[in-house]
């Protein structure tokens, strides 16, 4: 009869090559994308990223990196591997994303927003990185994405979630990622509006926008979102992150 010290022996010959097939899939996934010789190693990345899920783990992943005194590039390589890590995001879209918006204004600090967060918050500041990205292919300045704003009307600092600039005109979008079945709060929507209208006086070649992936399928509601954007000369559109670029390349054509 076998003993079980051998058994134990043949089973772990079997299970090791394809544990370690496994292990060097994973960490391949997460290796450097940016060309820096300060990048993190996939073991640390992998730390870091158990670390975010915890509670208040995203501050306990940016203290620990405060300490390091990395760069920008570095930085964004982290939080944007640590995504890839956990699923948020694919490496190929990743690896085309990050030649192109590396160095942008508040790439880093939604990347970082990206991690440990909840599937809809984490759908909600993708979909604003990828207008950035999508309208950097499409002859667009990626000019900032959640920059923060005091419109004098809310208690605090909001955000514009995607700057864009081309031929001297500034695109401030309020990005939304809905399905849609989802209706906004009215009150919300108008306080969003507000803060679009009062940014524009900022800079008279501001366009203010809101944009919502999903165009909402009850035509009331939907009336109710045009008329409240009407009445402030706010554009609103819809479509995915590549369809909202197209319609605000016209756009900026016509207006």
């Amino acid at each position: 009869m076998f003993s079980k010290k051998f058994l134990f022996f043949i089973a772990f010959l079997l299970v090791a090559p394809q544990a370690n097939a496994f292990w060097g899939f994973a960490t391949k996934s997460i290796a450097a994308i940016a060309k820096n010789t300060k990048v993190l190693d996939e073991s640390e990345i992998i730390r870091l990223s158990a670390l975010s899920d915890e509670i208040q783990g995203t501050a306990k992943v940016g203290k620990e990196l405060g300490k390091l005194n990395l760069p920008d590039e570095v930085l964004e390589d982290t939080f944007l591997r640590i995504a890839i890590h956990q699923n948020k995001i694919s490496r190929e879209a990743a690896e085309e994303m990050f030649p192109r918006l590396s160095g942008v204004p508040g790439f880093r600090s939604t990347l970082r927003k990206i991690i440990g967060n909840s599937d809809a918050g984490t759908a909600g500041h993708l979909n604003e990185i990828q207008i950035a990205d999508s309208a950097l292919t499409n002859g667009f300045k990626a000019l900032g994405i959640g920059e923060k704003f005091i419109d004098g009307l809310k208690k605090g600092p909001t955000d514009i979630d995607v700057l864009l600039g081309k031929e001297g005109k500034i695109f401030a979008i309020e990005a939304k990622n809905y399905a849609a079945t989802t209706k906004i709060p009215m009150d919300k929507f108008r306080a969003d509006l507000d803060s679009l209208v009062m940014y524009k006086k900022t800079d008279k070649n501001i366009i203010p926008i809101f944009t919502i992936t999903n165009k909402p399928n009850d035509l009331g509601y939907l009336r109710m979102l045009q008329h409240e954007a009407d009445k402030r000369g706010v554009q609103i559109l819809f479509g995915s992150p590549q369809e909202q670029v197209e319609q605000i390349r016209m756009l900026g054509e016509i207006l």
